[in-house]
């Protein structure tokens, strides 16, 4: 009987070898593991509708909660995911936009005819409150939160609710979020419903989205005891609805019953009373532009 020949291979590289081999699969899998659960949610996410029959977000948006997440621990740099999937362009170019000065003026117009600085950071930004139910580490500007608190326990006194859906964003963010919503709905479509980055009021710090409810981020908000308590009640604490219904023509953007941005408590309630939208209320306004 032949011996059988020995190998001349070290012991230790072939156990360094099959090392490599399960790590690479391990890798693998946990990639797929990821795409799947990455794709689930985002099919899960489109269920909010625009005008009569068209589905654009939902309550448990997955661009949003990607975009958001990129700030981290209560970031409070700009420095986030600039995916340029689809440029900056409008009927406007960047040359013919106005480029807001002081974006920390409470009354700064921030429309589709004008731009925050892409550089734009408040400097007073605080964490939102856990108790206020964020759906993740959230921050707006102290000037806000002070009569946000004060709003948001009248209201619970009241029997309702609010949760905390979004507040400020970065200018990366919003970028990330439009080339998302676009990418999956189109660019003209996603217009209607999500800002350019550099003219969401969310850069501000002082823009707030409710929810709490099983319609968030849908006109069917507008129905329910958070809807109508912000409705009846937010100015008197500073904040303004920013796209009432019915007035995209002026504001550019559909009917959003959960977007309210703190302007002031005598600035809302003369806002209230002139029943005029938001921009044009902030076009009155004295504004400076670069």
């Amino acid at each position: 009987m032949k011996n059988k020949k020995k190998s001349n291979i070290p012991g230790w590289v072939i156990t360094v070898a099959l090392l490599i081999l399960i790590a690479l699969v391990v890798i693998v899998f946990c990639i797929k593991l990821s795409l799947i659960s990455s794709d689930q949610f985002t099919a899960d996410s489109v269920n909010t509708e625009i005008g009569a029959d068209k589905e654009i977000v939902s309550s448990d948006n997955y661009a949003d909660y990607v975009a958001d997440t990129l700030e981290g621990e209560m970031e409070r740099s700009s420095e986030v995911l600039n995916n340029n999937v689809f440029e900056e362009k409008d009927d406007n170019t960047d040359c013919q936009l106005k480029i807001v000065t002081d974006g920390d003026y409470l009354l700064a117009l921030v429309t589709k005819e004008t731009k925050l600085k892409k550089d734009y950071v408040p400097a007073d930004l605080e964490p939102v409150p856990a108790y206020m139910n964020p759906y993740y580490a959230m921050q707006v500007r102290a000037v806000a939160l002070e009569y946000l608190e004060i709003m948001w326990h009248a209201a619970k006194n009241d029997g309702v609710v609010l949760s905390i859906r979004s507040a400020y964003r970065s200018y990366s963010t919003q970028e990330s979020l439009f080339n998302d919503y676009a990418s999956r709905h189109g660019e003209e479509e996603a217009n209607r419903f999500s800002a350019r980055p550099g003219q969401s009021e969310h850069q501000l710090g002082t823009a707030i989205d409710f929810g709490g409810t099983t319609v968030d981020f849908s006109a069917a908000f507008s129905a329910t005891s958070q809807g109508q308590w912000l409705a009846e009640n937010a100015y008197k604490y500073g904040f303004a609805m920013s796209y009432p219904e019915n007035s995209e023509d002026i504001t550019g953007y559909i009917f959003e019953p959960w977007h309210f941005r703190f302007i002031g408590v005598d600035e809302a309630l003369e806002w209230k009373q002139s029943e005029k939208t938001l921009k044009e209320f902030l076009e009155t306004k004295v504004q400076s532009f670069d």
